[in-house]
């Protein structure tokens, strides 16, 4: 009996060692895995992309300028025909005088200048006569002469135009029917322009007139304020 349990204790031990020895021969075994090699994927080489040159941007020419188109002018007023007409009261020649003026513009021959005829009338006593009969004296006189204008003197402060003018005289009838001889005047005068009126204009001068035989010349000094309208 003690045999045979001895027997059956040792092939028990031998079992369990041997299944032991399996078990581990097995996870042994199990352990080593197959070694797979990984595949080393290199990077494919950067392509090398040789970088543009840098280009100056073009830039559009830059367009020339253009002048401002010019503003409308108003219409212009009429020129007129260059023309004016006057009447003054005051002196010819130290005596009282009633005078009519027609101007006529030479500005297309020489700026500034106006060409001018008169007629007068000319009433009172000549101070240079000795003789009694011949004192008294009523003269109609033609005048044939020019004006220059001084447009230097014209100035905002005073608008005024300024002008020189000379004149050549011939008496056409002096008393009681007889006719004289001759005379000269010089004056400078000034004008002054009134909006929508016309001019208002005056001179001073000087003038001789010899209009009768045996008389003295009457002379004496011009004077004279009026209005003229330009058309």
């Amino acid at each position: 009996m003690k045999k045979l349990l001895a027997i059956l204790l040792s092939v028990s031990l031998i079992a369990s060692l041997s299944t032991s020895s399996f078990a581990a021969t097995k996870k042994k075994v199990s352990k080593k895995k197959p070694v797979v090699k990984k595949k080393v994927v290199k990077p494919a080489p950067k392509k090398i992309v040789p970088k543009p040159a840098i280009e100056t941007p073009w830039v559009p020419p830059t367009p020339a300028p253009v002048a401002p188109a010019p503003a409308p002018t108003p219409a212009k007023a009429s020129a007129g025909m260059g023309m004016s007409v006057g009447a003054k009261v005051g002196l010819t020649a130290g005596l009282f005088a009633v005078t009519g003026d027609l101007d006529y513009s030479l500005a297309g021959i020489l700026p500034g200048a106006k060409a001018r005829l008169s007629v007068d009338y000319v009433t009172g006593n000549n101070p240079n006569s000795s003789a009694t009969a011949d004192n008294a004296m009523k003269s109609v006189d033609v005048k044939i002469g020019g004006t220059y204008a001084l447009d230097m003197l014209k100035t905002a402060a005073l608008p005024v135009d300024w002008y020189v003018g000379a004149a050549y005289i011939l008496p056409v009838k002096v008393n009681a029917g007889r006719t004289g001889k001759w005379g000269a005047e010089a004056f400078v005068g000034g004008s002054y322009k009134v909006p929508d009126f016309g001019s208002i204009y005056g001179e001073l001068g000087y003038a001789g007139l010899k209009y009768a035989d045996g008389v003295a010349a009457l002379k004496g000094v011009n004077a004279a304020v009026g209005y003229a309208y330009s058309f």
